[in-house]
């Protein structure tokens, strides 16, 4: 069950990364965070209040549940930031790097590691949707090198250490808590951690362009939100079962899903330059299926 929550959330994951790329970017990544967790607080509520069952077993959860959204928060800001300085091209091959980060974190911090079919699949997977991310815009090293000279290229591999640990704090807290009652608890702890970072701020400063955004760009945002706080459930749901390593390598297919939207709703070029990446992590994502 848990290679379909996984799939179900690289889907939804792809609709985000259509959503996120068709929005204007007027306003900081703090303020945009702050925003997109505004919007995903009433669907998760939602989730939370229909899910059966009781919402924990214990208080084991608070303290990994605490810093996982506090990293999060972090990492939310430096994802926005990555987009808001750097062309995707560059920055989305070094997001896809996530699944061997894990692998390292899992061990030290939960003692898991994958088996060799398990291995084996998750760097086949990397290497597809890092050559499906590159293909037809740049040489292969090119965002490897940027990492060196861009800053919005350094935000996203700071946001992709922050998500291998958040990681295994959920999947520490989810033995103690239901995936629905953490994912509401998140947003409800990075929305005031956001609140009070703006709060901090000077007043001319705070939700610059606010109302302009909204007018303009705010289904956007609403459709970044629901896509993202789904596919964050999804993921939940798969990493309770699993080793989170295994859940975040399927969840790379959400570049397939991003690479095939982008052919039917933005009519970008090079889509079937890039699908050939997309095989050779189908291929990762049925070796790890099979031999994990």
């Amino acid at each position: 069950m848990w290679f379909y929550f996984a799939v179900i959330s690289a889907f939804f994951n792809g609709l985000g990364n259509i959503a996120r790329r068709t929005h204007g970017s007027l306003a900081q990544p703090v303020e945009l965070s702050w925003w997109s967790l505004l919007f995903s607080m009433p669907l998760a509520l939602g989730l939370m209040l229909a899910s059966p069952g009781v919402y924990y077993t214990s208080n084991a959860y608070i303290i990994p549940i605490l810093g996982s959204a506090l990293l999060g928060s972090c990492a939310s800001i430096l994802q926005f930031r990555a987009y808001k300085l750097s062309d995707a091209s560059a920055i989305t091959p070094i997001a896809n790097l996530l699944p061997i980060l894990l692998v390292a974190t899992s061990f030290i911090m939960l003692g898991v590691t994958p088996n060799l079919g398990g291995l084996v699949g998750i760097i086949i997977v990397v290497v597809g949707v890092y050559y499906s991310s590159v293909s037809g815009k740049h040489n292969l090293l090119y965002p490897l090198k940027q990492m060196f000279r861009n800053p919005g290229s350094r935000a996203m591999l700071g946001t992709v250490a922050i998500w291998s640990v958040s990681t295994n704090l959920e999947k520490i807290a989810l033995k103690s808590a239901s995936p629905t009652y953490l994912l509401f608890l998140m947003l409800v702890i990075m929305l005031t951690v956001m609140s009070v970072i703006l709060l901090l701020r000077p007043t001319k400063r705070r939700l610059q362009h606010g109302d302009k955004i909204l007018r303009r760009w705010g289904w956007h945002i609403a459709a970044i939100s629901v896509f993202l706080t789904l596919s964050v459930y999804f993921q939940l749901q798969a990493i309770k079962l699993v080793n989170p390593s295994y859940v975040l390598t399927v969840k790379r297919l959400d570049v397939l899903f991003t690479i095939l939207f982008a052919g039917l709703f933005l009519h970008e070029k090079h889509i079937l330059k890039r699908f050939e990446g997309s095989l050779i992590a189908l291929l990762g994502v049925a070796v790890i299926y099979l031999f994990k």
